[in-house]
């Protein structure tokens, strides 16, 4: 009878140990639910997406947030301020690719693609668009940035190269909100 106390004390302790390491092993999976769209993949809990996609799910496409109509002031040269229109449209060339169409330039097309890190947006434009483009005297770069997923800013820079010196031919900036226009 005196044995009982020790017996009921250790089948306890031992019973406690037990379960104590039963549930302590077995962790939930943090993806277990977790649905990654457009060929994303899961770990710790978050989906890690592909080239071209975004969103905690890969839901969204990043092209997706520069895709409309912008209108705004064009401004050359330190002169005076001319409405302008900016369209951009995905293009067919890649899951980053887009087509921007100034309206001050048409009927051109400047072609580029959307580059993203943690904390910048911005398109690429490839192409110089210009007849002289191909030659080493002159040189048109764009750039493209937006800003709250509303504001773009287009900076166009022309080169010229005479003497071994860099000379700016023209130095234009677009700045323009999005608009509600739907994209034709």
């Amino acid at each position: 009878m005196k044995l009982w106390k020790p017996v009921l004390l250790t089948a306890s302790l031992l019973t406690a140990i037990i379960s104590t390491t039963v549930l302590t092993s077995c962790e939930r999976n943090s993806c277990d639910g977790m649905t990654c769209y457009n060929g994303g993949s899961c770990g710790n809990g978050l989906c890690r997406c592909l080239t071209g996609y975004e969103g905690a799910q890969c839901e969204y496409e990043t092209r997706s947030r520069y895709l409309g109509v912008y209108g705004g002031f064009m401004e050359c040269n330190n002169g005076a301020q001319t409405i302008d229109t900016v369209r951009i449209y995905p293009a067919n060339r890649g899951k980053l690719s887009v087509d921007v169409y100034l309206q001050s330039i048409k009927p051109k097309v400047l072609q580029g693609y959307v580059s993203s890190n943690a904390s910048t947006y911005s398109i690429i434009i490839q192409n110089n668009d210009s007849a002289k483009a191909n030659t080493i005297q002159y040189l048109r770069v764009f750039d493209v940035t937006l800003q709250g997923d509303k504001t773009l800013t287009l900076h166009k820079y022309e080169y010229e190269i005479t003497d071994k010196v860099d000379t700016f031919v023209t130095q234009c900036t677009f700045v323009g909100d999005k608009t509600k226009l739907p994209l034709p």
